[in-house]
């Protein structure tokens, strides 16, 4: 869908050997006002992607000769196409099929029969992790290009880019099961991670308020409030640390309502340990991505502001002043 501000709607690629599916697909998401690439094999997958620069791209898992998993592999290892993310569509239904997956580096799996509300809502949210990686591209190319542009730097001096602060995750664990919050709280911290608890939405609410929080791990079912309703509220309070929701009790409806708020990542309770480690790691990945374009940005603008009064201080000594940009 195209979004405020944003000229041309988004690209998505999809990827499958059969061509019902690819025919569902395209009729799932052409409404939406994307622009949908097909491909039926993986090598003209790998060909469109090259060629057309999709913004997302829907893979099948299952394809002859590549798999979907050699697919994926193959574009997370270019620097070229390892910024895009890969949502992989499967029959597959096994835990050990999502871990290697996610090890291969698809960001977000999907299992068929589909249901066009979750695909449009994974859809969305891959699409504002794309975005949020073309935001920090901008401002890095936007800083070189002022850096040149100074009078007192040498053409071959880059700025040194701004990095979020090292040291230990901050991870909060909300769920009112005290079983479940020591167990999630015993795996996280054996990884390094530094544990804060709340038992209730209003606890964490205020735990956000107080401390710096990296990654949120939020039960949907809490006893004082909605762990939706928690979620928009940190939405407000940390908006750059990803939620990730579960669940003892899954249900479509739960899904789609946190997805449509920007959850990060959405699993039943009981999951292995894999599955969660890997989902706070690109939990992780998320928020510092968030921060240090948010920073580059910020830098940006700073040395912008620098050189206009150096350009406007040369041009008082000319007598000619140069027009004000806002």
């Amino acid at each position: 869908m195209t979004k405020p501000g944003v000229d041309v709607p988004a690209r998505i690629l999809v990827v499958d050997d059969e061509p019902q599916n690819l025919e569902l697909m395209e009729a799932m998401l052409l409404p939406q006002a994307y622009e949908v690439l097909l491909a039926g094999t993986s090598e003209e997958g790998l060909a469109a992607e090259h060629d057309r620069k999709p913004d997302l791209i829907i893979l099948d898992l299952m394809m002859p000769r590549i798999s979907g998993f050699e697919v994926c592999a193959r574009l997370k290892t270019d620097p070229q196409t390892g910024g895009i993310p890969v949502l992989f569509v499967t029959a597959l239904t096994s835990v050990g099929d999502k871990e290697r997956a996610l090890a291969a580096g698809g960001d977000d799996f999907l299992t068929k029969p589909i249901q066009r509300a979750e695909l449009l809502a994974r859809v969305e949210a891959l699409l504002r992790v794309r975005h949020l990686n073309r935001d920090l591209d901008r401002a890095l190319a936007y800083l070189h290009e002022v850096a040149e542009a100074r009078p007192d730097q040498g053409p071959g001096e880059r700025p040194a880019p701004a990095t979020p602060e090292a040291g230990a995750a901050a991870i909060l664990v909300v769920d009112s099961d005290p079983a479940c919050r020591q167990l999630y709280a015993s795996l996280l911290r054996e990884v390094g991670g530094v544990i804060h608890e709340a038992e209730e939405g209003s606890a964490a609410l205020q735990i956000a308020q107080k401390v710096p929080i990296d990654v949120v791990l939020l039960d949907i079912v809490l006893p004082d409030m909605s762990g939706l309703d928690v979620m928009a509220k940190l939405g407000e309070l940390i908006p750059d640390s990803p939620v990730i929701m579960m669940t003892a009790h899954p249900t479509s409806e739960g899904a789609m309502a946190a997805l449509r708020l920007g959850v990060f990542d959405f699993f039943v309770k009981d999951v292995k340990d894999e599955i969660i480690l890997a989902a706070v790691s690109r939990a992780l990945e998320r928020r510092r991505h968030a921060i240090r374009t948010r920073r580059l940005i910020q830098q940006a603008e700073a040395k912008a502001r620098e050189l206009l009064a150096v350009l406007r201080e040369q041009a008082e000594e000319s007598g000619s002043m140069p027009p004000m940009r806002q």
